[in-house]
């Protein structure tokens, strides 16, 4: 059973349980949404999510602290340490190197219309220097 705790008491209203998902060695993962929008950051330290397990004395506490618990505040994935997440720095990466890419196509094709342009002149003027020699 998990549930969250103010200063002792169980707490019912703004509390949401999660889901019980199963992890590959057998284990579990188990969450419950506490709504923090009206908890001044001073009073976090008042908050503790208890975790019991029937055949253990002790429940498992935790404080609330923002180092601790996960939020997803401002967030567009969560973590708790403001770092960011593999899938983001994947997508950046392929953005990158999507626009590294456009970036040489670009410029090959800027160095290739310049090339024919200069390639075109030089025989224009070939012609037009053999056409003046020739009316002579």
């Amino acid at each position: 059973m998990m549930f969250w705790r103010k200063d002792g008491e169980e707490l019912h209203d703004g509390v949401e349980p999660g889901e019980i998902l199963p992890n590959p060695d057998g284990s579990f993962q188990m969450s419950v949404d506490l709504d923090l929008s009206s908890v001044k950051p001073e009073d976090w330290r008042k908050y503790e999510c208890v975790f019991q397990l029937s055949d253990v004395k002790n429940d498992i506490v935790t404080k609330l602290d923002k180092t601790v618990i996960r939020t997803n505040w401002g967030k567009t994935g969560i973590r708790s340490d403001g770092g960011s997440s593999e899938v983001h720095v994947g997508v950046i990466g392929a953005v990158v190197g999507l626009l590294v890419l456009l970036a040489g196509i670009a410029g090959y094709v800027l160095w290739k219309r310049k090339k024919d342009n200069n390639a075109s002149e030089t025989t224009s003027s070939s012609s037009s220097s053999a056409e003046a020699q020739a009316a002579k």
